[in-house]
């Protein structure tokens, strides 16, 4: 069973989402259920630091809906490590726990008409630190790093399992786009 912070937190999204698919609304009931869980974090453990060398990050999953919906999941960033821009074909928010991660947001300049093309430019960086939140929707693209000499921590949330769409990944050096990388994940111990 998980924290009954997360517990009690699931259950308002279920209801949340259960009257209203809008993004921007509930983004708007979610923030502040999310910035009380960055200022009790009595419900992060110790394994939710562990991370995947070879990925740079670990992601464990506190909640996965069985059709993939309401995903919530604790992602642990190294340091001098992140994330490509990509985008999650689903509305997410991301508030800081622990350290400073850097969330970048892109604004895609072409069309999007020419497959496997993409041209991108950095619009905004945000340092997501306790309590901050940034949130997206379905075809925003954004990065992820942490520039500083510890890990980081954060809370994510999306309206659906993120691995289970087809999302992609952008380089906006050689101006592509190509399928996201499926991401090692774990599960949250009882």
């Amino acid at each position: 069973m998980s924290h009954p912070l997360i517990s009690n937190f699931v259950t308002e999204l279920k209801t949340m989402t259960s009257e209203t698919r809008d993004p921007a609304t509930i983004i708007k009931q979610v923030s502040p259920i999310l910035q009380s869980l960055a200022a009790d974090t009595s419900w992060v453990k110790p394994a939710y630091y562990e991370c995947d060398d070879d990925q740079g990050f670990g992601i464990t999953i506190l909640n996965e809906e069985p059709n993939n919906t309401l995903l919530v999941e604790a992602i642990c960033w190294l340091p001098g490590r992140g994330v490509a821009p990509h985008d999650h074909q689903t509305w997410g928010m991301v508030v800081g726990i622990d350290g400073v991660e850097v969330n970048v947001d892109w604004t895609r300049r072409d069309d999007g008409s020419k497959e496997g093309f993409a041209d991108i430019e950095n619009t905004k960086e945000t340092d997501v630190t306790n309590g901050i939140i940034v949130s997206f929707m379905p075809d925003d693209i954004h990065g992820v790093r942490n520039d500083g000499d510890v890990p980081s921590l954060s809370l994510h949330v999306y309206g659906v399992t993120p691995a289970s769409l087809n999302r992609s990944e952008f380089d906006p050096i050689n101006k592509t786009q190509k399928p996201c990388p499926q991401r090692k994940r774990t599960f949250a111990s009882a």
